[in-house]
């Protein structure tokens, strides 16, 4: 069952991937060797930051684990919160979003999905691995269903974000800031025995994402 969080959010990625060009007119406008050249540097460009993004993981899933223990286990709801916030969330979503405003800063919708899907899906595999024996229901399928709404999710509102101006930008950089929240919200709910509506959250982000790319909310 490893293999999900190791191929899910790639072939999550390859969704979006193929859903993007679908609905992109300006692809589908084209003269036939225009289109041709177009899809052909659509897909080595993502497949390239793919790979990036496997290679971002490694030092930031070590780095991640250490700074992980600032926050000990415990029961209580406040500090359970903040613990699978911290484990689940905010550290890997935090690195994603330093190469975000650092050397991805200008990098577009499809590239900062991509490097997403590589650093998400290794960040996944190894934890899974590295929790081999006590794997449950939000480690095998919830988890990886946030991190596949987060690599949409995230590159779309930061590409909105890089050009929007006064409240516009308040509300895409707080939407920014939602995005582990809810993700951290889900591992709460499933471990506070709330299954149901651990999974409802956790289909509701996954489709907020899908919606998002029909409606086009990432040009």
């Amino acid at each position: 069952m490893s293999l999900f969080a190791l191929l899910g959010v790639p072939a999550f990625a390859l969704l979006v991937f193929a859903l993007d060009r679908w609905l992109n007119p300006a692809i589908r406008g084209a003269d036939p060797p225009a289109r041709a050249r177009a899809r052909a540097a659509a897909t080595r460009l993502p497949l390239l930051h793919l790979l990036w993004g496997f290679l971002y993981a490694v030092p930031c899933f070590f780095l991640g684990r250490l700074l992980a223990g600032i926050f000990p286990p415990s029961y209580r709801p406040f500090l359970l919160f903040l613990q699978i916030l911290a484990q689940d969330q905010l550290f890997q979503v935090g690195f994603l979003a330093l190469a975000s405003f650092t050397f991805l800063r200008a990098a577009g919708f499809q590239a900062l999905a991509f490097f997403g899907a590589g650093y998400l899906s290794l960040i996944g595999f190894a934890a899974s691995l590295a929790t081999a024996g006590v794997q449950d229901a939000y480690a095998l399928f919830l988890l990886p269903a946030t991190r596949m709404a987060a690599l949409v999710l995230w590159p779309a509102l930061f590409s909105r974000r890089r050009e929007s101006f006064g409240m516009e930008r308040i509300v895409l950089s707080a939407l920014l800031a939602l995005i582990p929240l809810l993700g951290a919200l889900v591992g709460w709910l499933f471990a506070r025995s709330w299954t149901a509506w651990a999974g409802a959250l956790s289909a509701a982000l996954l489709a907020a994402s899908l919606a998002g790319i029909a409606a086009g909310y990432h040009e």
